[in-house]
């Protein structure tokens, strides 16, 4: 769906407008030439017939315009008997002059009123003056005709034109022995076999290499390389394109330029950014017009490209070599200001613009709610007919996703609640744990985010990484799924690697690591990733890993990490949601700690009656705190029953509900038949909160008959070794 100038905030249009009236239009002025041209035809038979040209009869001379893809006459001359002759003045390139219709460098046309005879190049490195004889040969035997020059004007560019007619007679001829007079396709043939041997290939590399030799860093040079699409010599691979003023008006500037860009479309952004500095830069690129020209290349190649991140390089572009450039027309401006305007705001790479939106209830949401390992953003609209065919093949992925956990905002575009309300309970229906949904909207037309997010039609999806920096923009649900897949892959590959520095079990004696040594391979860790892209999640992999492998030294060595590389450096993390989670676990591991004294308060029994947490029996005591809605204390829970039915005579059981909804608990304490004792903690939470902290449930303590806590932990397995 495009979203029209209606649903569009207004600051859009105002900013359009503005970019408009902000360019400055280039103005003329007067130019004196500077030196002439003249260029002599000499004929014998023309190559669409075997006649004369005939006297009285005209030729012209037209340029190429490499902007608008065309040729403009420039001269006419009449053929006397034998020939032709163009004269005039010749200009240098200047932008402040209209030149399309003046000589100056660039290729050329010969034409009669059929069409062209054949193309030259000029330049003004050969001087003010341009002097050159073109002559056109005939063989009365064979039939055969073909153009050369004299070489009148001596130098690499009359060399570079010798080449360039041979090269325009093979082609001549190879399309003349198509044709359907049999004599002249005979004659045509067999022009091609004694000139030319070899066939196309060996024909034009050939004419290469000898361009190469007797016109290096010609454009000619740069044809017969494009034309043999990869078989390059070495040197002319390395040829600085647009290095040369006649690509201003040359045909095919556009398709070297083209090629040139398209090696780098899958490089990373800095590598084509890279490739447009070393066109631009160029020394020998210094006219204004050609400069504009390759710029808006540039940006057009890029910016239309399908390969994700590209934008960033038309963006790059834009901005410095097209927005600031008084030889760029104003229209070419306002196309590139207004990329830049919708696109750089998200940029592969860049940081999501902050979105503050209403969901289904009228509460206002955040962006920043996103926060985890993988977020994506959902633009849609119900009157979307493309909406429609993509939002189920991405409900349908995120059904069925159970690698890593996914937060999702689905932002609709329209206006309509009851519209709104119906998509989503029509298509978003969805009940994956690893999957978290949120549904905005900007009903009312508060925010800017068709702007800010480029959202000038649906679907549009972001995904996001743990910064809630881009990762990817404009993709569609196969793209999703291949990123997805791949970034599994590769925490998949990080865990496998920790695995291997960091065992979860003791192997044997000499194979354990102590502390000191764990430490240290943290260490190297960070020395590896400290100047990566990736820093925060490959850091982040690591202490997921060791704090939640299950193994004692590991989690003694994730609370080194977490407090030396993530508490002590909040500066290298965007991700506020993971520090704020370490610090929780860092405090939660801190507080209750193997070998501190267990805190004893008032706590409420099923009945509502105050208990002590810790009685006084002098028995061992297991405690045990859960939540309602935790999944994990549903797990284990049975077999926490089985431990007290196993040791409760001897070891003192109590469950703690860390809330204080009464009719929660009791409800909970029925339902799933917990008949060891249970309390909660009424109007005690707080107090519950500062002795034992509950944050992270469920939490099993081991306490001893002295009141010393000799283990903490969520493993079951474990607290059964113990009472044994």
């Amino acid at each position: 769906m495009m979203i029209t100038k209606g649903r569009l905030s207004g600051s859009i249009c105002k900013y359009l407008i503005t970019a408009v009236f902000c360019l400055v239009a280039i103005h003329s002025s007067a130019q004196s030439p500077s030196g002439a041209y003249k260029i002599t035809i000499k004929t014998g038979r023309l190559n669409r017939n075997t006649d004369r040209v005939p006297k009285g009869s005209t030729l012209y001379l037209k340029k190429h315009n490499y902007q608008s893809n065309q040729t403009v006459v420039i001269d006419s001359a009449v053929m006397d008997r034998k020939k032709a002759v163009f004269s005039g003045p010749v200009y240098a390139l200047d932008t402040k002059v209209a030149q399309d219709k003046v000589f100056t460098a660039g290729q050329y046309d010969v034409c009669d009123n059929d069409g062209p005879l054949f193309s030259f190049f000029s330049s003004s490195i050969d001087g003010e003056n341009f002097i050159i004889t073109f002559r056109h040969r005939s063989s009365l035997v064979y039939h055969y005709y073909n153009w050369e020059t004299d070489g009148s004007k001596s130098g690499p560019f009359s060399k570079e034109n010798i080449t360039y007619l041979q090269y325009q007679n093979y082609l001549m001829f190879k399309a003349l022995s198509m044709s359907r007079d049999s004599s002249e396709a005979l004659a045509a043939e067999y022009a091609v076999n004694t000139l030319f041997p070899g066939g196309d290939k060996v024909v034009t590399k050939r004419l290469l290499f000898q361009v190469e030799k007797e016109a290096p860093g010609s454009l000619t040079e740069s044809l017969f390389s494009l034309t043999l699409d990869g078989v390059t010599s070495e040197k002319s691979s390395q040829l600085p394109l647009v290095a040369d003023e006649r690509l201003v008006y040359t045909s095919f500037a556009r398709n070297l330029i083209d090629i040139f860009l398209d090696k780098f479309k899958f490089s990373r952004e800095s590598v084509r950014n890279m490739a447009i500095d070393y066109l631009m830069e160029n020394r020998y690129l210094t006219a204004p017009k050609m400069r504009a020209a390759v710029a808006m290349e540039c940006f057009r190649r890029y910016s239309s490209s399908v390969v994700m991140g590209c934008e960033g390089s038309a963006v790059y572009a834009a901005e410095k070599y097209i927005l600031n450039n008084g030889a760029v027309s104003p229209s070419d401006k306002a196309e590139a200001a207004w990329y830049v305007t919708v696109n750089k705001g998200t940029l592969v790479g860049a940081k999501a613009p902050q979105l503050r939106l209403k969901d289904t209830s009228g509460v206002e949401r955040s962006i920043s709610e996103l926060m985890g390992d993988h977020s994506i953003i959902y633009f849609y609209s119900d009157d979307c007919a493309y909406c429609k065919e993509e939002t189920p093949k991405l409900v349908s992925l995120l059904d069925s996703w159970n690698e890593f956990p996914i937060n999702i905002a689905a932002v609709y575009t329209g206006t309509d609640a009851s519209a709104w309300k119906e998509y989503i309970n029509n298509h978003f229906l969805s009940n994956n744990p690893y999957i978290s949904w949120i549904h905005l909207a900007d009903l009312d037309r508060e925010s800017n985010f068709p702007v800010d997010y480029g959202v000038v039609s649906t679907p549009k999806m972001f995904l996001l990484d743990e910064s809630l920096r881009i990762r990817g923009r404009g993709i569609l649900t196969p793209t999703l799924t291949s990123m997805l897949k791949e970034q599994a892959e590769e925490d998949n590959k990080a865990y496998s690697y920790l695995s291997q520095i960091f065992p979860a079990e003791k192997l044997s004696p000499e194979a354990t690591l102590d502390f000191e040594a764990r430490k240290d391979a943290v260490d190297k860790i960070y020395e590896g990733v400290k100047t990566s892209d990736s820093f925060s999640r490959l850091m982040r992999q690591a202490f997921t890993y060791l704090f939640f492998c299950g193994y004692a030294p590991n989690t003694q060595t994730a609370l080194y990490l977490g407090r030396k590389y993530v508490l002590d450096m909040p500066e290298r993390w965007e991700d506020t949601v993971f520090v704020s989670s370490v610090e929780s676990i860092m405090k939660a591991a801190n507080m209750n700690a193997p070998g501190s004294k267990a805190g004893n308060l008032t706590l409420y029994d099923i009945a509502d009656n105050p208990a002590d947490l810790l009685l006084p029996d002098g028995k061992m005591k297991v405690l045990y705190f859960y939540r309602t809605g935790c999944e994990v204390c549903k797990e284990t829970l049975p077999e926490m029953r089985n431990a007290w039915k196993k040791y409760g005579k001897k070891v003192s059981f109590t469950g703690i509900f860390a809330g204080d909804n009464v009719k929660e608990f009791r409800k909970f304490v029925s339902s799933n038949s917990l008949e060891f004792r249970q309390l909660y903690a009424k109007d005690n939470l707080a107090e519950l909160g500062d002795k034992y902290y509950i944050e992270a449930v469920p939490l099993i303590l081991a306490i001893d008959n002295n009141g010393t806590i000799i283990y903490k932990g969520t493993s079951t397995e474990k607290l059964n070794e113990i009472l044994k």
